[in-house]
């Protein structure tokens, strides 16, 4: 049997393309129908949701287009589309001159559509964020060595306080400039469940705690072990940033018997948000 022609095979791509575009203008008639039946504004993002999808597609996807790209797609169409519902949806991202990556993470993850604005420090972001419900901020992954931490600043439980939502890159790109950095998504929006996710809890004291004390607080209140703790001095008072499997709600009561047994008579405990664990991301 004779191969087909280049102009066959070059038609067979044709028709692809013409059902692909009839499928992308599909859903975003069905977007449409979902943003209709949704109750006027509020923030059109559904972390938890979108990264259930990008798993699935990744998952499912072989051959040797790309997977990289794949995501990249999706990652289009879901941020297009969420501006189709938000139509003032903007992303504030902390990039300082000598750290252009982090820029990149944020294009990467909410892609061409959506505007972003870049700020130089996380609390201009923050700010931002808390100044207008539609605006999603991009910040730094906090470290130890971090001088000024802004994540301490999410714990006072004022109303317009965004939480932690996502963790970028959710797939490293091959071409970013951001290789090693690491990102935090603040949306004032409460997290949801993935299926793998990471809980953040912050913990104030006015003396230091160990971790082995931290440890056995957390058993004792029914939470479950830390897979990090990050401890930071700020003004005399310590910040523990503990990571913690799941997704727990800033009301869990668990949280006010970490408290007590911590002895925390001058400081608390909040949770702060939660993220979705990156694909191929070490437990």
């Amino acid at each position: 049997m004779d191969a087909p022609s280049l102009d066959s095979l070059r038609q067979q791509i044709d028709a692809i393309d013409g059902e692909l575009h009839g499928l992308i203008c599909r859903r975003a008639s069905l977007v449409g129908q979902i943003a209709a039946a949704k109750p006027a504004g509020g923030l059109s993002m559904r972390p938890g949701r979108e990264a259930q999808v990008l798993r699935k597609r990744l998952a499912a996807h072989e051959g040797e287009f790309p997977a990289a790209a794949v995501y990249r797609m999706w990652r289009e169409m879901i941020s297009a589309f969420a501006l189709m519902q938000t139509k003032d949806l903007k992303i504030a991202v902390c990039r300082p001159a000598d750290q252009p990556g982090y820029w990149d993470i944020a294009r990467d993850h909410f892609g061409c559509q959506v505007p972003m604005v870049a700020y130089e420090s996380p609390a201009q972001v923050l700010a931002e964020v808390r100044s207008n419900p539609a605006t999603i901020g991009v910040a730094p992954a906090p470290i130890e060595a971090d001088t000024a931490p802004w994540w301490p600043l999410l714990a006072s439980g004022e109303q317009t306080l965004p939480n932690i939502v996502a963790r970028l890159p959710f797939l490293t790109m091959p071409n970013a400039r951001a290789r090693g950095l690491s990102a935090l998504v603040l949306a004032r929006i409460e997290p949801e469940e993935s299926g793998d996710d990471r809980a953040l809890v912050s913990v104030q004291a006015s003396t230091a705690i160990s971790r082995n004390r931290i440890a056995g607080a957390l058993t004792k209140a029914g939470l479950p072990a830390f897979i990090s703790a990050l401890d930071q001095l700020m003004a005399g008072v310590h910040h523990y940033l503990l990571e913690l499997p799941g997704v727990i709600a800033d009301g869990d009561e668990r949280l006010r018997g970490l408290e007590q047994a911590l002895g925390l008579d001058r400081g608390s405990v909040a949770a702060i948000g939660a993220y979705a664990v990156p694909v191929g991301a070490r437990p």
